[in-house]
């Protein structure tokens, strides 16, 4: 489902904001845009978003400002600092004094020394970052929430329709059934006139052949899968998935009905059913 969600954390001396976008996707895919100082903790966010968000492509883009604390190391050139003491030993020994070494001649050289500054994440500014996440995770959910009571109501309305398409089939298919008894019946007694037929046989064989063009059984199943889809739409938990195999199964059902269906106001309807399975099926990729 698509969403946008923004939240932010303060701590002693600066802040963390975060900001989540979703899209529909038919699993869950993240993306992760982080401060340096934020990598070695992603598999942490990528759990805390995963127990909000089961469903989607998802992105979360997170900004640290203010003070952070940092870590000071100092390098020591070995192999220099041995070739200065060997120079300034064959220099004392030239010029004939005696004295030690005096190590603040060394400390004054300042390519003997590499000192290097690296920021270091605190916990507490860790801690505002998932703070920040969870915010923010609570304002796309607000969001998606009110787009979910939408979708609700829009899917509702094209299962009524698919309900509708049932009921009406079942009553054209009924009249179609009768008819083409009817007329088979009429074109054998026809094609043996003079002859002399077992009606109770004849009934049989008359049944026998219209029944394959019988669709009760797809309506049922239908109107079935028409009722677990409207329960499921009332739920709270993730049915994006169960949503999406029964509209495989309806829309099964759908061209069955169109493939016996030797009738023109019949098709018109599977046509119709058609377009609103199709129309299902694109909104319920927004569904989690």
């Amino acid at each position: 489902m698509t969403g946008y969600g923004s939240g932010s954390a303060a701590f002693p001396g600066g802040r963390v904001s975060a900001e989540i976008r979703t899209v529909n996707h038919r699993f869950l895919e993240m993306k992760m845009s982080l401060p340096r100082l934020f990598l070695p903790w992603e598999d942490e966010f990528r759990r805390q978003l995963g127990a909000q968000v089961g469903r989607g492509r998802l992105e979360l883009s997170l900004n640290l400002s203010g003070r952070t604390p940092h870590t000071s190391t100092v390098s020591l050139n070995r192999d220099l600092a041995r070739a200065y003491r060997r120079a300034f030993s064959e220099l004392q020994k030239e010029l004939g004094i005696d004295t030690p070494l005096d190590l603040r001649l060394l400390a004054s050289r300042p390519e003997l020394f590499q000192v290097s500054v690296q920021p270091q994440l605190s916990q507490t500014e860790l801690g505002a970052a998932k703070k920040a996440v969870d915010r923010a995770l609570r304002s796309l959910e607000r969001q998606r929430s009110r787009e979910g009571r939408f979708l609700r109501r829009e899917l509702r309305g094209r299962l009524q329709t698919l309900s509708r398409f049932g009921r009406a089939a079942a009553r054209r298919s009924g009249r179609v059934q009768t008819a083409a008894r009817r007329r088979l019946a009429e074109r054998v007694q026809t094609f043996l006139a003079g002859t002399q037929l077992d009606q109770s046989r004849l009934l049989q064989e008359v049944v026998a052949a219209t029944q394959k063009s019988d669709i009760t059984e797809e309506l049922v199943r239908l109107q079935s899968h028409v009722e677990t889809m409207m329960d499921l739409i009332a739920s709270h938990e993730p049915v994006g998935k169960r949503l999406d195999f029964l509209l495989q199964e309806i829309n099964r059902e759908v061209n069955t009905v169109g493939a016996k269906a030797d009738d023109a106001p019949l098709r018109h309807l599977v046509v119709e059913a058609k377009e609103e399975v199709e129309k299902l099926r694109e909104q319920v990729q927004n569904v989690e």
